[in-house]
Parts: C-alpha cells; structure tokens; sequence
C-alpha cells in the first residue's frame, strides 16, 4: 500500500465527470484547483463533482485551491501558444490587446516598462523561455530572445527586483478564498509567500466559526528561503514549489533547497508537498523520462508527505496513466531503507505529552507487530502525530468530520476513514475496529494499536494508547 499521498492539478483534460472519474480511480489522494487559471464558478463546479465522486468511490479525497498570488504572468496567446526563437526581437506590452503572437505579447504589468533596465534578463513560461532587455519604449519593453521555446497562454514570468514592488496578497486573492472557503475546500495553497506574517494575515481572513481550511504556503522566493522556519512554524503543511525557486535561486541549489525544506518539514511534524515538472514529459509522452523517475523516487526518500502533478493531468495527454506512473514509483521508492527523520520532542504545537505519546505508540505498535494503528480523532492532530514517526504499519485516521478527513488526505500514510458519530467511548472503538475491516485494514486475531485522546471538550490532545486483539 502507497503511504505517500499523490495531489493532482484538473483542468480542461480532466475537468468533466468521465476524466475525472479515471483520475480519481488512479490513485489521486487530493485534487488541486489553479485559481491562476479559469474562473471561481469553474472550479466551485470541479469541487462538486469531485465530492460526488469520492461519494460514489467510497473514498475521503481532500481539495486544495491554489490562490494565484502576485505572480506576475504573460497575457492570451492566439491560438494558446507559440513557438519563440533564438535571436528574434519580442515585445513585452503594458497594455492587453489579447492577441499575443510570435512577435509581442501582454503581461499583468501595465508598469512592466518602469520596472527593467538594459540588459537584465526577463524569464516566461516559468523560466523556460528567457528575454533580455534592449529598451523601454513607452508602457512596452523591446527584448531578445536568449533561449526560445514554446510560450502558452498565462504561464508564470519573472523580473529582477519585482519581489519588491508586490504585495503577497491581491484582490484576486480574496475572491479565489472566498470561493474556497464558501466551497469548503480543505487546503489553501499561498503563493510567493515571502515571511510567516504573510501566512497569520491570511488565517486571520478565515472564518471564527466552521470549516476553517489548512494553510499551505509555497516556498519560492529568495525570501521564503531566508525565512523558512517562521513560515514552517506558522503553516499546517507547506509545498516546496520548485518551478519559481528555480528561478530566484540558482538551479544547481534546487535539490539541496528542496531537502532541507522537507527536512524542516519532517522535524516540525508538518506535512510537505514536493511539486513542479515531476513528471511533466507524460504531458505528452505515453512514459516518463527516467530522469523523472529518478526525481519521484528522491523526494519519496527525502521524506516528503506528497508529491504534485500540475500540467501533466490539467493539460496532458495521459493524466490517468501519469497517477499511475508516479504511484508505482512511489510505492517502490518507499520499500527502500532510509534513516526515519523524528520530529523533534515537542513538535510545532509545543504539546510534550502529546508528542510523546504519539511516538511511544509508534514505538510499540512496531515492537508488536500490530496490524494496524487506528486514531479516532476530532481534530486530525492524533493522526498527524503518530504519521510523523513514519511507523512501518497502516495508520487509520478515524473520524465522523468530513473536514478532519479532508485534512488527513494529505497526510502520509494515513487511511481517512469514516465512522457515524457516538458519544460512547467502548462504541466509538468497536466502529473503529468496523471501519478498519471494512477498509480491509485488519482481520479477525489482528493486534490494533489505538491512540487517541481522553474524551472531554479540548480536541487535539493525545494522551492514550491501547492495544487491542480483533
């Protein structure tokens, strides 16, 4: 059973019922929505059909909606793309006529021209494409391109010193969250988060009462870097967005970057998403590079929760194939033998009990060879504690929340399941025990390991471990 949990981007290739079906039944743990791309209609509609199909699957599959931030994107393309050459003049307009083509194209920067200077480099299609600056002509800017490509509709730029001029948080912001939160989503993604402040001034947006989603803000800036524990401490889970680090950092740090920020992760009991270009050839290609393959099974090794797929099953060709891909992948990386990564004793929360607790059930559940770890909880914080311990058997995340099992879709290693709610203690149990045969968990003689905490109106404790025979 694949313990790391697989998010992936829908979009025009898997947006209607079928597609989307396939994806799911492939194996994707928790579907992310690009509020960058299509309109809040759109995705409250794919937030829909993916609660009715995980429904009909039988299967907790959490939802994230991915805020599309400051970042500075290119405008509409004719005919969604075109092809850039080597050595030919291009145009970068202030102003959005929706024609972009081979020889100009619009940005979201109706000051872009005020903001370069001869000879500093400008990169489109999130760093695979990179423009050198020749001069400002009024609102527009006349470069050359230094290394082509292919440029589509509203891919990602990046200029020198823009960091500077942007706040973290606009007004397409707000509208995406009050989409998601309306929706009742349960992860937000925070792009070019640059401090923790950026992450407590979104909290504080969120509602006092109800459905309150996890925040997860992407490290891809210079500055989330230099950053990183504050943002850790003040995240439920964090995504290391490589595409854009890439692009302010150099490329040879990216895989060093990207283990320490997993590292910090795994040390806070936080979980970590590993995105952008995993498998990106499956966009098009039937099979992935082994590069590619490479890359899955390294961030498996590295200790991240989860891993992305962005282009490959919103665009692609083969999105379903491509679940499958890196879920094999995955599964196998797992088998192989690596040094567990212990969050540190009080974790983020502070709770020394809690903590403890938490790994001493990990430590007897594997000395006893249990079939299973089953964590009735109310805030998914048991769950998420005894996952950081990275136990060598199952863990079950048990609750009567919809929301607490939409959080723990992310988690590694954790099975959400549901139970119907009880105020009995012995009851609660005996429909944990149900829903763990049911998921095909434990069978009868099995040794359980329970951890949870002692009944009372504080959720999010962990203060009791009993071992069980089926």
């Amino acid at each position: 059973m694949r313990r790391t949990k697989i998010v992936a981007t829908i979009g025009p290739a898997t947006s209607e019922m079928e597609p989307l079906r396939q994806l799911l039944e492939a194996g994707v743990d928790v579907v992310r929505l690009n509020a960058a791309h299509a309109d809040m209609e759109t995705h409250s509609a794919n937030v829909r059909r993916v609660r009715e199909l995980s429904q009909v699957l039988g299967r907790s599959i959490g939802t994230l909606v991915d805020l599309p931030g400051p970042k500075i994107r290119s405008g509409i393309i004719v005919n969604g793309e075109v092809e850039l050459a080597n050595g030919q003049e291009f145009i970068l307009s202030g102003s959005d006529d929706g024609r972009g083509d081979e020889r100009h194209v619009a940005t979201t920067l109706s000051d872009l021209a005020h903001w370069v200077l001869p000879n500093d480099d400008v990169y489109l299609a999130d760093g695979a494409i990179v423009l050198r600056v020749i001069e400002s002509l009024g609102n527009d800017v006349r470069t050359e391109v230094v290394r082509g490509g292919t440029l589509r509709s509203r891919k990602g730029m990046h200029l020198p010193r823009a960091e500077a001029h942007v706040e973290p948080f606009t007004e397409r912001d707000a509208l995406a969250l009050e989409m998601a939160i309306a929706a009742k989503v349960d992860f937000i993604g925070l792009s070019f988060v640059r401090r923790a402040e950026d992450v407590e001034r979104v909290r504080a947006m969120l509602p006092k009462r109800g459905v309150r989603p996890a925040l997860v803000p992407k490290i891809e800036t210079a500055a989330a870097i230099d950053n990183l524990d504050g943002i850790v401490r003040a995240a439920d889970a964090v995504m290391v967005a490589r595409g854009d680090l890439g692009i302010q950092m150099p490329a040879r740090s990216v895989p060093l970057l990207q283990k320490e920020i997993i590292r910090h992760c795994n040390l806070a009991g936080k979980p970590v998403i590993t995105a952008t270009q995993m498998l990106e050839s499956m966009t098009r290609s039937p099979l992935p590079t082994r590069a590619e393959v490479n890359d899955v099974a390294n961030a498996v090794l590295d200790g991240t929760d989860a891993l992305m797929l962005s282009e490959e099953t919103a665009v692609g060709l083969y999105p379903s194939q491509t679940v499958r891909m890196m879920s094999e992948v995955a599964e196998s990386a797992e088998g192989w033998p690596r040094q567990r990564v212990a969050p540190a004793a009080t974790g983020a929360d502070g709770d020394r009990v809690a903590w403890a607790v938490a790994h001493a059930a990990v430590q007897a559940a594997e000395e006893l060879g249990v079939a299973a770890i089953l964590c009735p909880t109310r805030s998914g914080q048991t769950a998420h504690r005894v996952a950081a311990f990275r136990p060598k058997v199952p863990i079950a995340g048990i609750s009567t929340s919809s929301q607490v099992l939409g959080d723990l879709s992310l988690v590694w290693g954790v099975r959400p399941l549901v139970v119907p709610a009880n105020s009995d203690p012995g009851e609660q149990l005996r429909l944990a025990v149900v829903a763990a045969r049911s998921a095909g968990l434990v069978r009868e003689g099995d040794l359980l390991a329970f951890v949870f905490g002692s009944a009372g109106p504080r959720a999010g404790s962990t203060d009791s471990v009993r071992i069980v025979r089926v």
